[in-house]
């Protein structure tokens, strides 16, 4: 019995003796973050977001009025765009809203870039802000049976390809 406790005062001691072991990193759906070194902002993109809040106004989607038309590139691998309210970003301040979305989706298929950007534009609408329930669910639900869009929370129109490269295209 004394032997046991002997080899177990021992054992504390080497365990003492060496380093803390180091965090294991979270894991992550993609790969890790890649800075993005590409434009900022898209002419196409741009007219392409204007067509999808016009869009919006014709078939009855009370979007906000105060919407930044130029769309943010940003470089984030998580998500396909996001809809920021005022004050996250000091440059857009004038507006109610400004949408970014991953410049890694840049070249996914018109009708997911669409999707994205209605997607984020539901945002907007009076309730529906910074949450996928209530109004926003009732309006995605509305916007997406008026226009054949697929405006979900994690389902829309991208396709395999699309998700590939929001994970590990350029």
């Amino acid at each position: 019995m004394l032997y046991a406790a002997g080899i177990f005062i021992l054992f504390c001691c080497v365990l003492s003796c060496l380093p803390p072991a180091k965090p294991r990193p979270r894991r992550r759906h993609c790969l890790p973050y890649r800075k993005w070194r590409g434009p900022k902002t898209d002419a196409r993109i741009n007219q392409m977001f204007a067509e999808c809040i016009e869009l919006m106004h014709e078939i009855g989607c009370p979007i906000s009025e105060s919407i930044c038309p130029e769309v943010v590139i940003i470089g984030n691998r998580s998500v396909f765009g996001r809809c920021c309210p005022r004050g996250s970003f000091d440059e857009y301040s004038e507006y109610d809203f400004y949408i970014e979305i991953s410049g890694h989706t840049l070249h996914n298929t018109e009708k997911s870039l669409r999707n994205t950007l209605i997607h984020e534009l539901v945002h907007t609408v009076p309730g529906g802000n910074m949450g996928h329930r209530g109004e926003w669910k009732k309006w995605a639900k509305y916007v997406s049976e008026k226009t054949g869009y697929n405006i979900g929370y994690y389902t829309g129109d991208d396709t395999p390809e699309d998700r590939h490269n929001l994970c590990y295209g350029e």
